[in-house]
This record gives C-alpha cells, structure tokens and sequence, in this order.
C-alpha cells in the first residue's frame, strides 16, 4: 500500500536533532511511508534565528520534492498576515499549519480570517491543531470551525486530533456537518490518536470507526506527528490502521489516497 503521511514537524538538526529532515526520511523509510507532508516550524521556536522558518524549510525540502510537501506557519505577533500567506504560495508550499493554543490567537479573530481569505484564494490546505492544549478553550472550540467551514465553503482544511478525547464529539460534528456539500473541505486527522500514553488525545477503536462511518472515509486523513512519535510509534499507529474492521479501500483512503487527493499529489 502507498502510504501518504500528514504532520511532520520540521527542525533544524542544531535544535532538535530528531526532528531534522534526515531523521524524518529514515523515520518514513522504516515505517514504508513514500510521501510526507512537512510543517516549518514555529517562530517561538527560534529566538535569535536570522532566516524565514518557511524559507528554510523551503530549503530543506528542496532536493526531495518527490517525497516531502511542505506546508508553511504564520506569525500571528506580525501585521501582515496574507503577504504572509502569499509567501507561503510562491514557496510552492501545498498548505499552513495553524495552531491557535500554541500560536495564542482565535480562531474567528480579524487576523485569522484574513489567513483563511487568502488561503482559499491560493486554494492551500490548512492543517489545524484542535483539542485542549493549555490556552483559553474560548478561542479554540472546535465548534468554532463550523463557522470557518461555513463561511469560507471553498476553503479546505483539517481537524487534526479530531479534538481530542475532551472534544471528539464536538470536532465529529463539525467534520459530518460540513461535508454534505459536494464539495468535501473539512478533514479529520488521525494523528496521535492510537497511543494511549498519550491521553489527551487519545480515542478508542470505536470512536474512530464512528468518525470514519459519520463524517465518511473520504473525509479522514492519517498523521504522524513527527517528531513527538518515533518510528515504533508510528508503525504501530499504521498498523491500527490496518486493523480496523473497516473496508481495504477505505484504509487506503485513510493512509494517503484522501491526502493525495485534496493536494493534488499524483
């Protein structure tokens, strides 16, 4: 099976030494993963950092576009949010990772919306972090996504975690209420959601059939979180995968054909 992996996290080896461009490739290489989507990583994480997050990634990648496809980060302290965006397209990124409790905005704030005009201007896919994650649940709710889904229709985006175990419910509704379109634009990411050590995030077979089932197989996208899962972690979380008493083709969809599909990957 060709798998097509969303949710690496992308660092500079000198900062965090598993989480380099190396280590992802060797980590897709053990786990049979032949393509992956990439995050550039955070500005908070780079005090003191000369060059663009997204720009250095967009060096990284470079010589393996065959393989890695980037998705660039926003710097919500900045004013300039869609030349932010349009950078991001012009670096040939396929999408922005958004992290409202790590990044410490709303996700209905001025700002935000700005990012999802643009975004679905330049038809680039967004990923969300959605679950608790130590901020004000207030600018985050994944109940809030229904209105990002609502007002910009053409705009396609993920709901990564499928908010957690406190929010799996409340993130399912979004995903199934949204994808009675004809156009399907609201994902769930299946990502960290196998490993019980990790229980803020962590869902039972069950509540993973039922997202499948209710929001449709079309409508679910597995990740890795590279660097957070190493490779062990993450050929279990396949394997998982592979053990769901659901249909071949529809975990075929699950690990990489909906991802190719919404990113125009052939």
């Amino acid at each position: 099976m060709r798998i097509t992996a969303n949710h690496a996290h992308i660092f500079p080896a000198e900062r965090r030494a598993d989480g380099s461009i190396s280590v992802l490739l060797n980590t897709m290489d053990k786990c049979n993963i032949s393509e992956c989507v990439t995050f550039a990583t955070f500005h908070a994480f780079f005090d003191n950092f000369t060059d663009s997050t997204n720009r250095y990634m967009a060096k990284q990648i470079a010589s393996h576009r065959d393989r890695l496809f980037g998705f660039g980060v926003v710097d919500f302290e900045r004013d300039d949010v869609r030349d932010q965006v349009k950078e991001i397209a012009d670096l040939g990124f396929y999408g922005i990772k958004l992290h409202p409790a790590f990044q410490h905005f709303n996700v209905l704030s001025e700002k935000a919306l700005q990012v999802y005009e643009a975004a679905q201007k330049l038809d680039l896919f967004l990923s969300f972090h959605t679950g608790v994650h130590w901020d004000r649940i207030a600018n985050y709710h994944p109940l809030l996504f229904d209105e990002i889904a609502y007002n910009y229709p053409q705009l396609r985006f993920s709901m990564e975690h499928i908010g957690g175990y406190s929010f799996f419910r409340e993130a399912l509704a979004v995903l199934t209420n949204s994808n009675r379109a004809e156009m399907r634009h609201v994902f769930g990411g299946l990502t960290s959601v196998f490993d019980a050590d990790k229980p803020l995030w962590h869902l039972r077979e069950e509540e993973i059939i039922q997202a499948v089932r209710q929001a449709g197989p079309d409508s679910i996208i597995f990740g890795i979180d590279f660097p957070y899962n190493n490779a062990d972690r993450t050929r279990k979380d396949i394997e998982a995968v592979m053990a769901l008493p659901i249909k071949e083709e529809e975990k075929e969809k699950i690990l990489g054909g909906n991802l190719r599909k919404v990113l125009n990957i052939t």
